[in-house]
């Protein structure tokens, strides 16, 4: 179980990490979960800033997860998300997932620095052994951000549900 507290701030080189609150669900955040290029390889392909809102709640309340804002340091801009849920205390292991919303930042290693962050701090904090994910194939420029934040490519999977090949990745502690 996490104990989150509100204030609490993981900092990186340009940016840094803290749990999101309801009053960050704005047009924009929302802008960018209905952009198609921003949304393509997301579940969620549309919001309201109420369903954000409701969203964050239902995030900072699950003790389970991990939800984080990604601010720039010297502007304190909101660009993106990161999550660790389900977070799995018994087998020391959670599932991590990293939407940079806005599209400025794209390309700029902001993806790989906020993966490293919360890689450490999970590592670190939450004494966690083991971070996974799964990302789609066709996603180059996610898997070359986890394959530099040091994760491994473990197997090729294609989900019954879904037709869309993706790599299962993890590192270790």
């Amino acid at each position: 179980m996490i104990e989150k507290k509100n204030d609490t701030k993981i900092l990186g080189e340009r940016i840094y990490l803290r749990v999101l609150q309801e009053e960050d669900a704005s047009e924009e955040y929302c802008s960018w979960l209905n952009d198609p290029t921003v949304n393509q390889f997301l579940d969620t392909r549309k919001a309201t800033i109420n369903e954000l809102k409701k969203y964050i709640k239902e995030k900072k309340e699950n003790k389970n997860c991990l939800f984080l804002g990604i601010f720039i340091k010297n502007s304190n801009k909101h660009i993106g998300n990161i999550k660790l849920e389900p977070i799995d205390f018994e087998k020391k292991k959670a599932i991590l997932g990293i939407l940079i919303g806005d599209k400025n930042f794209w390309g700029q290693g902001i993806c790989t620095e906020s993966v490293k962050l919360v890689v450490n701090y999970s590592f670190e904090h939450l004494h966690l052994n083991k971070i996974e994910l799964g990302v789609l194939i066709e996603n180059k420029a996610a898997i070359q951000c986890y394959l530099k934040a040091g994760l491994k490519i473990d197997k090729t999977e294609i989900r019954a549900d879904k037709k869309e090949p993706r790599f299962l990745m993890s590192i270790d502690r």
